[in-house]
């Protein structure tokens, strides 16, 4: 059987020493006729060097940490399968953690990850105030951090996230096309950045068409869940309608809603069009189908993945790392679909 070639090997055949093609393979100073002479002698070999050496070279884990609120969140399961797709291609495993997996707060798991170096790297997915000691020990300690979507206003960290004000007017543009004038809003956490931006796009939207929302017609509904929306639909559902629209601040939130209002023999959207925030691929399953503002979670997980890499692969340079923070704002699509209509005349 044939032997695998090693780095004594290749460095033998290249004429150098194995120490040249170690720093070839880390990204260091290379001459640049050595560099085309071993790239020749990989080739000629078909040497592969262990991803796990090269980790453990540098001092790393070869293991990346992704934590969010809940790994059931239907828009975070979309997340997942971009991050997964860009790990594949580098031969990194992955570390979920759900910071409340038993129905309560815990984030002492992400914190030991950072303390004791378990990642290499941390994407944090829809970031709250609570994540804040989080945020910090991650950054004394150096360790390089993603946010997707964070809930509040982020200065100091590398984000990806939607353009939710222009969301929200594109719902605005769609309602009103359609002949509505009572419209009302229900978002998630009062806190919550994207509920502000989304229904800040909604009022300038409405306000472009003489339309505006009453204070009294704006709602939270204390999380992002659908639970939260069923619970809100019950109490807003109990009393006349006097809107022929509402926009609810998610999907999950939406689809919530839907399910009392359809258990309540509203017709939907004869008596109220419904719409959200996301796209998750149950609203397209659900009957009437709900219109929604499609948000492109997986190339967001892709990205937000490969900038991660690119800190970790940059470690070395990690001064001009912290003061080159990236963000990146992705644009969302309206996907008109049935639950939304003209109002009963």
């Amino acid at each position: 059987m044939k032997q695998k070639p090693t780095i004594e090997t290749v460095a033998e055949k290249a004429g150098v020493a194995p120490s040249t093609v170690s720093r070839y393979f880390n990204g260091h100073y290379v001459s640049k006729a050595t560099k085309a002479r071993l790239s020749e002698v990989v080739a000629e070999l078909g040497y592969s060097r262990s991803w796990t050496a090269r980790n453990l070279s540098l001092g790393r884990r070869g293991c990346i940490g992704v934590a969010v609120d809940s790994s059931h969140d239907l828009w975070f399961t979309e997340l997942l399968v971009g991050i997964e797709e860009e790990l594949s291609t580098h031969e990194m495993t992955l570390a979920l953690n759900s910071l409340e997996l038993s129905g309560r707060y815990d984030n002492s798991g992400v914190f030991r990850w950072i303390q004791e170096r378990h990642v290499d790297g941390l994407i944090i997915a829809k970031s709250q105030r609570r994540e804040r000691p989080l945020l910090n020990a991650a950054m004394d300690g150096r360790l390089p951090i993603v946010l997707v979507a964070p809930d509040e206003a982020i200065a100091h960290a590398h984000v990806v996230r939607c353009d939710n004000y222009a969301a929200g007017r594109a719902v605005a543009e769609h309602l009103v096309a359609l002949g509505h004038k009572k419209i009302a809003f229900a978002g998630g956490p009062q806190h919550s950045v994207d509920s502000k931006h989304r229904l800040q796009g909604l009022r300038d939207g409405l306000a472009r068409h003489g339309i505006s929302i009453k204070s009294t017609d704006i709602f939270s509904c204390g999380s992002y869940e659908a639970k939260a929306g069923i619970e809100f639909a019950q109490e807003f559902l109990a009393k006349p309608l006097v809107t022929t629209a509402i926009v609810m601040g998610n999907d999950a939130l939406a689809l919530g809603f839907m399910r009392v209002a359809q258990q309540s023999g509203i017709r939907i959207p004869g008596k109220i069009s419904i719409s959200g925030f996301d796209n998750i691929p149950e609203g397209a399953l659900w009957w009437p189908g709900l219109t929604t503002v499609a948000q492109p979670m997986r190339e967001m997980g892709r990205s937000a993945c490969r900038i991660l890499f690119e800190v970790i692969e940059s470690q070395r340079q990690r001064e001009q790392i912290q003061d080159a923070r990236e963000s990146i704002q992705f644009p969302m699509e309206l996907v008109a679909r049935e639950s939304t209509g003209r109002p009963a005349s």
